[in-house]
């Protein structure tokens, strides 16, 4: 992990967004119409995974970044699977897809531009200004 001054903070914020997913994919389907998500399905998907995918990289160096990627594609793809055991819910392929594309351009965002984008945050919000 990168030196963080909130560690705690950043990893607990992070573990939420991870189980906001595996709530929300594995919601029977009933609940997910009553809550009128207007967002299209695929576009939840790969936001969804692009987001972990931005946050967790602003945790760590840039030599684990493919580890995260890694993690959160098989992540993506057990919830898929799950939904496929539920009576509400179906497994589809095309989600694993949109998962990864999610994941991917992540990735390349991270590396490119966003890495330690957490380290940033924290020194601008807590640097003394003289």
């Amino acid at each position: 992990m990168l030196p963080l001054r909130y560690p705690w903070f950043w990893l607990a914020l992070g573990w939420l967004l991870v189980a906001g997913v595996c709530v929300g994919s594995l919601l029977p389907a009933p609940v997910l119409r009553m809550m009128s998500i207007s967002i299209g399905d695929k576009i939840l998907h790969g936001g969804s995974y692009f987001l972990l995918m931005v946050w967790f990289a602003g945790l760590y160096p840039r030599s684990r970044h493919l580890w995260i990627a890694a993690g959160l594609l098989a992540l993506g793809t057990a919830l898929d699977i799950a939904q496929g055991s539920t009576r509400t819910r179906t497994f589809d392929i095309a989600d694993i897809a949109v998962n990864g594309i999610g994941i991917l351009c992540g990735l390349v965002l991270s590396v490119s531009l966003l890495a330690g984008w957490c380290g940033r945050l924290e020194r601008r919000l807590f640097t003394a200004r003289a």
